[in-house]
């Protein structure tokens, strides 16, 4: 008998990641890795990264950047 696929239902702890989320990550999680806190060349970048992921959320929401927040520990919100 073949098994079915499982359902995933923990979206609290984790959600699986759309292609394209993956592809726009990659070049943060492999060559782009600056501390966005920080104020040196990879950091800036990092943060200028982050400024700009804020501005698209913030756009698609109908709000400005300022209120996109980003959180940090495995949480996220707006």
């Amino acid at each position: 008998m073949k098994m079915k696929k499982p359902i995933y239902l923990d979206y609290n702890a984790t959600t699986p990641l759309a292609a394209e989320v993956i592809r726009a990550m990659q070049p943060y999680q492999r060559l782009k890795y600056g501390n966005p806190s920080s104020a040196h060349a990879y950091g800036n970048e990092a943060r200028f990264a982050v400024e700009h992921a804020r501005a698209k959320v913030a756009k698609l929401i109908h709000a400005s950047p300022d209120e996109a927040e980003c959180l940090v520990r495995g949480h996220s919100g707006l």
